[in-house]
């Protein structure tokens, strides 16, 4: 089953789904060998790992990345924090393509 059909069949049950925050390749691992069903990929925790404050500094293009990165690493669902949007509603729409083609 794919990643966003796993995630689909969870939010159907209606229980809350637990999933801890990851912001690199490390911490998804160990989420994922826990044995939870799900993880969030957090915009804070992505900055605080280049050194940033979560102050908006990284970019569209560097989130984008690190969702390509951690996704090389799970098999479990990732629930992404766009932020923004990085923008308008036109980056909105350029984001959620590019983290879903990022998968």
């Amino acid at each position: 089953m794919s990643k966003t059909k796993s995630l689909r069949e969870l939010l159907r049950h209606g229980e809350t789904i637990v999933a801890p925050g990851v912001y690199d390749g490390w911490t998804a691992s160990f989420v994922q060998e826990a044995g939870y069903l799900a993880c969030a990929m957090t915009g804070f925790g992505v900055a605080g790992s280049m050194g940033y404050p979560d102050i908006g500094l990284v970019t569209q293009l560097e989130m984008t990345q690190r969702v390509e990165q951690l996704c090389r690493v799970l098999t479990i669902p990732m629930i992404v924090d766009a932020d923004t949007g990085h923008g308008g509603p036109n980056n909105v729409a350029r984001t959620t393509r590019d983290f879903a083609n990022a998968g």
